[in-house]
């Protein structure tokens, strides 16, 4: 292949990606040594805007925040394992470092074609929950790659009660207390369910979700939090979220979730993908396009006062 020709195949590739990923596939595939290599890939398949089974306002396509919390997951277990040598592990223990073990429960949030979800339960979890407001998608891929330790269901982010109390009049601040009808559940209410058919009734250990802050709006953030805060128990369950940065809109977004967290109960700190460490070390891995721009999101859940 002469170098013209291979400039040429770059930048077919280049035009055929949209965000640096293939969302025009009809199948994908996510592959990591921790899964067994490229012999044995998660498979996803992924409906674009031509596709009749395309949804428009949710995610029947891949994103690359994706992978880069799949990579995440894969990479701490790993480091959690050799660290272990023998040893059991403890779930909570591995939750707080992004790792998975024989007993994690797992939620993921957002979840569009389940990549995140998936991967945990590739990983051994012992339970995982993948959640989206349309799962059509991720229902059809986890059948698909036979994941009998996956579990998927519907889940819309709401408000928390506390938000409902009215404005006092002539209150015209950004308040996070705003109306809303009394027959729209609140964020307890949504998860209620979900949280009876985890094990043993309890919360998960740990919370996934990539790509669930791009150019929303204030409630629509202040909903995923308290969604994401309503399923958290204070020194069991770490969240982990990955942020892509797209412009200004998604920084405007990020500020939303940050002030929504910190009202919440939620505590935490994002870290840049490329500079996340695994039990004080850098990755090794090839990372992916863009790892520069997504930040790694950490949070947990203060004890009540």
């Amino acid at each position: 292949m002469s170098a013209d020709d291979d400039i040429a195949d770059k930048e077919a590739e280049a035009l055929f990606k949209i965000h640096g990923v293939d969302q025009r596939s009809a199948e994908l595939a996510f592959s990591h040594p921790a899964l067994g290599g490229e012999d044995a890939p998660v498979r996803m398949r992924q409906d674009g805007s031509t596709s009749k089974a395309f949804v428009p306002g949710t995610s029947t396509v891949i994103w690359p925040c994706a992978y880069s919390l799949g990579d995440y997951l894969c990479d701490a277990t790993t480091a959690y394992r050799a660290k272990l040598g023998d040893g059991v592990g403890d779930a909570t223990e591995a939750a707080r470092v992004g790792a998975v073990t024989a007993d994690t429960v797992a939620v993921e949030l957002g979840a569009g074609l389940g990549l995140g979800g998936m991967v945990a339960a590739r990983l051994g979890a012992r339970y995982v929950a993948i959640t989206d407001s349309t799962p059509a998608a991720a229902s059809r891929n986890v059948q698909a790659n036979g994941l009998g330790n996956a579990h998927v269901s519907e889940l819309c982010w709401r408000r928390a009660a506390w938000r409902r109390a009215p404005k006092r009049d002539g209150d015209e601040s950004e308040s996070d207390i705003d109306d809303e009808p009394d027959e729209v559940p609140t964020a307890e209410d949504a998860v209620k369910s979900l949280l009876a058919s985890l094990p043993d009734g309890r919360a998960p250990h740990i919370v996934i979700g990539s790509d669930i802050c791009y150019s929303q709006g204030k409630q629509e953030m202040q909903a995923l939090v308290d969604t994401l805060a309503a399923m958290c128990e204070p020194s069991r369950t770490t969240a982990y979220v990955v942020f892509e940065d797209r412009g200004d809109c998604c920084w405007g977004t990020l500020n939303y979730f940050w002030t929504a967290a910190e009202s919440a109960g939620l505590v935490g700190d994002p870290t840049p993908v490329q500079d996340v460490t695994i039990d004080g070390k850098k990755r090794s891995g090839p990372g992916r396009h863009n790892d520069s721009e997504r930040l790694l999101l950490r949070l947990t859940k203060r004890a009540a006062a």
